[in-house]
C-alpha cells in the first residue's frame, strides 16, 4: 500500500506501541500489528485492530486502572 502521508514509501507489514488515555486511565498496547511506511514511519491499523484496541482500553477504564502496559492480543 502506498503511504498516504508521505506518497513516497510503501507500507509494509510490522507491529508499533499505541498508548490511549481517557481521563486518569492511559493503556499501552504492545506489539499491535500494524502497516508501517517503509519511509516516513507513518503506521497504519486495520479497523479490525482499532476496534479491538478501543474494546480492550475501555474494559481497563471500567475497572479503574490508571496505567497498563499489554501485548496486543486480538
Amino acid at each position: 500500500m502506498k503511504c498516504a502521508i508521505c506518497r513516497n514509501g510503501t507500507a509494509t507489514d510490522g507491529h508499533t506501541t499505541i498508548a490511549l488515555e481517557r481521563e486518569q486511565t492511559t493503556v499501552v498496547f504492545k506489539k499491535v500489528p500494524a502497516q508501517i511506511c517503509d519511509n516516513c514511519g507513518e503506521e497504519y491499523v486495520s479497523a479490525g485492530v482499532n476496534e479491538a484496541l478501543l474494546n480492550q482500553a475501555q474494559a481497563e477504564w471500567e475497572r479503574g486502572i490508571t496505567l497498563e502496559i499489554l501485548d496486543f492480543a486480538a
